[in-house]
């Protein structure tokens, strides 16, 4: 079988269709389409994926062996009906991220590597958008290349600098160099470019205000400092103008004195003070998977806190950046984004596609989980109908849907309802039905179900509800490890057992609610 990545993308029907065939994430598919020297495969499809994307075409009847495409064809253009839908499937998040602030931290290594002249074309695109930027970059490479050039020793402790004073001044060279090579990319707007006409204004100055770490642990870390103050008014003002705002890891002490800062610190310090929308911290790898090594796409600031405090190197860029994402939560950032900044679109696929392609962690699981409205019967009927078919469901018609639309629950992401519930209450017998449980079958390892259960069992609570029962043909083993327990016909309300299918012959389970 060829490995041509194109090839086998358009025999699947597209990326989505092919990462679904083989659970895999988009992002890893488009990496095969790009070129080596920006972070891809050279257009060829990885030997370790060859076997899964062989059962996947024999399930799905695909011919694969056919192969007239070259490497060469991956720069294609693609389909104007998929554009066109690419396109309009992207304008709800156009809408709702115009005017928004968005703080974005990466590192000295994303400006040093090959595929940073990417990264600025993709911010540029951001700023075209009407995201209101706030970028924050490190020099840690640029910083110690000189100190080895000048053969000093550098100490860093629980990975910080200790910066002396001629440290300070070979992190005052970097910095000035790094952001004049930044503001230089941002600036450019040559023709057959994604920069083209952008007429980018970056303004850069001294919006921090820094204070001295002191003695930690009987370390005296001299010029290493964090932040005192943001000078949000100024940034502000600076972002009404128009201007991406540009942000080094120095800081300024009231007496004069610069200090040497962590540019993840500062991000999190400006993206707390100012209110921003999001914090973006752009990472040197893809660092929340599962145990099966799937990337973790969501986590509540619990979750987070329960997953580092497993980690065995609290010190490692992994754990400082979850550290980060953990602190802007709990201060009020409501969506912080872990990028791999190595994947080529990472922020325009995490920004603009629902299945993204980094870790969003947030205060709360799913904010979008409320009753649902005569607005989402349409997508109510979208999930269900395909289990209803594999008779994972009993059929419901549109107008039972509409009818009993308040006893409904829905949890939705980005104008998609991922997951619906329904409460069936028969007060009589003190006792409900938990009814249309239903997953969208891209989001079922996201707690949804868990988490729309929960607010279920609240409200058969609120209702003077004891106990819960559902019936069910082929999740029984979900349910029990819910607290749900095996019982029979004549557990259920009357009204219930009169109108018992008899030919599907569900499972009855009843839970008792606390």
């Amino acid at each position: 079988m060829s490995n041509n990545a194109a090839h086998i993308i358009q025999q699947f029907g597209g990326v989505k269709s092919l990462a679904l065939a083989i659970n895999k994430d988009p992002a890893t598919i488009y990496r095969w389409t790009y070129p080596k020297h920006k972070g891809g495969t050279g257009g060829l499809v990885p030997r370790s994926a060859l076997k899964k994307i062989h059962a996947a075409a024999q399930l799905l009847n695909i011919t694969l062996d056919v192969d007239k495409q070259s490497p060469d064809s991956l720069t294609h253009t693609p389909h104007p009906h998929q554009f066109v839908n690419w396109f309009r499937n992207t304008a709800p998040y156009i809408h709702a991220h115009r005017g928004k602030t968005f703080v974005i931290n990466f590192s000295g290594e994303a400006v040093d590597d090959d595929t940073f002249s990417t990264l600025i074309e993709d911010l540029a695109l951001l700023n075209s958008l009407g995201i209101r930027l706030i970028l924050v970059h490190g020099i840690r490479p640029q910083l110690e290349k000189k100190i080895a050039a000048k053969k000093r020793t550098s100490h860093v402790f629980q990975h910080l600098r200790v910066t002396d004073k001629e440290t300070l001044e070979m992190a005052k060279e970097a910095t000035g160099t790094v952001r004049t090579n930044i503001e230089a990319m941002l600036s450019t707007s040559l023709a057959n470019t994604p920069m083209a006409d952008s007429s980018i204004r970056v303004a850069s100055g001294n919006f921090i205000t820094a204070k001295p770490l002191g003695v930690i642990n009987g370390v005296d870390y001299q010029f290493t400092g964090e932040t005192r103050r943001v000078d949000c008014n100024a940034i502000s003002s600076t972002l009404d103008s128009g201007h991406i705002v540009l942000v080094s890891p120095i800081g300024y002490s009231p007496t004069g004195d610069v200090f040497n800062l962590r540019s993840e610190e500062i991000a999190t310090a400006i993206a707390t003070d100012i209110n921003a929308d999001k914090l973006i911290l752009m990472t040197e790898c893809n660092e929340l998977l599962s145990q099966d090594k799937q990337l973790i796409r969501q986590l509540t600031t619990d979750q987070a806190q329960v997953l580092l405090d497993k980690k065995n190197h609290q010190y490692n860029d992994t754990s400082l950046h979850l550290q980060e994402a953990i602190r802007a939560s709990k201060l009020g950032v409501e969506r912080i984004h872990l990028i791999d900044r190595k994947i080529n679109g990472g922020l325009q696929l995490e920004l603009f596609t629902r299945e993204g392609a980094g870790t969003l962690i947030s205060t709360q699981p799913f904010e979008d989980a409320r009753p649902a409205t005569i607005d989402d019967i349409h997508g109510i009927l979208d999930l269900i109908r395909p289990l209803e078919a594999h008779g994972l469901l009993t059929y419901r018609p549109a107008e039972t849907i509409e009818m009993d639309i308040e006893k409904f629950h829905v949890i939705e992401q980005d104008g998609l309802i991922t997951t619906c519930a329904a409460l069936y209450a028969y007060p009589e017998d003190a006792i409900g039905e938990l009814a249309c449980v239903a997953v969208h079958p891209n989001y079922r390892t996201g707690e949804r179900g868990d988490y729309l259960l929960t607010l279920i069992e609240k409200e058969a609570r609120s209702k003077g509800l004891t106990r819960l029962f559902v019936l069910t043909t082929q999740s029984s083993h979900w349910f029990a490890e819910k607290g749900f327990k095996p019982a029979v016909i004549a557990d259920l309300p009357k009204a219930k057992r009169d109108n018992y299918n008899q030919t599907r012959r569900s499972s009855v389970l009843i839970k008792k609610l606390a």
